[in-house]
């Protein structure tokens, strides 16, 4: 099965053991991290910022496993201003553009470095020793969503392949298991792959985003997506029905 997932430390460190083969039980994956997500998802499995999941869910159904929600913050907006006509985003930021056009009215987007920035949390994380002054989203969201965490990723499998839905689901929960149980080599190993040479803060940052909620979402979780698919909706964005 062939499936494509942000190319950020957090999923190589969920899916190692996956794309690596390491459990015979469950089907063989061919893994391809990937740059962007501009593109209409055509894999049998993928991983995307949740927004996008919202989008390209017609032809899929949710998966339970392996996905990523912030309790504690959403994406940083480094300004001292609370008003911006213009905000940049990082090349490598995969959420954040999607949520300042959710979250933050007729404000224009540029990819590229610039300032004021908007980063999404976990690289915010990376990057806190930059940060002084910041606006919150999690704020915005809070109103929206009573409070509920907030989406970062979703992972997805086509519906031509729902039969196998609780397999994969039990694949990713083995990989993130295996990751956990081996985590200080994978993340060194990892470390080195993205050239971030803080390893302390990396182990960190994947602690903050990579937990039992990783394993299998609970209803809070799915609340969540479902709150911001409505809030999509409402904007006129084209939205899936959400199918788990």
């Amino acid at each position: 099965m062939e499936i494509v997932f942000p190319d950020i430390p957090e999923y190589h460190f969920i899916l190692k053991g996956l794309c690596s083969d390491k459990f015979t039980a469950y089907p063989r994956f061919e893994c391809d991290a990937v740059a962007d997500f501009d593109k209409e998802i055509t894999a049998d499995i993928a991983f995307v910022p949740a927004p996008f999941a919202m989008m390209s869910a017609h032809g899929y159904v949710l998966l339970k496993a392996g996905n990523i929600f912030s309790y504690f913050s959403g994406p940083q907006l480094l300004s001292p201003q609370k008003e911006n006509k213009e905000i940049f985003v990082g090349e490598k930021d995969f959420v954040s553009e999607y949520y300042a056009k959710i979250l933050l009215k007729d404000v224009g987007v540029r990819r590229g470095d610039g300032f004021p920035a908007l980063m999404e949390p976990r690289i915010a994380m990376l990057n806190a020793h930059e940060i002084r002054e910041k606006i919150d989203l999690y704020e915005k969201w809070r109103v929206l969503a009573n409070d509920l965490p907030f989406p970062l990723y979703c992972g997805m499998i086509k519906r031509s392949a729902k039969g196998l839905k609780e397999i994969v689901e039990g694949a990713i929960n083995a990989s993130v298991k295996y990751a956990l149980n081996n985590s200080s080599d994978i993340i060194k190993e990892i470390a080195m792959m993205q050239r971030i040479e803080n390893f302390e803060l990396l182990k960190r940052v994947m602690f903050q985003f990579i937990n039992r909620n990783t394993l299998a979402i609970t209803e809070e979780e799915v609340e969540s997506l479902r709150a911001l698919n409505r809030e999509m909706e409402n904007m006129g964005f084209a939205v899936s029905k959400l199918k788990f």
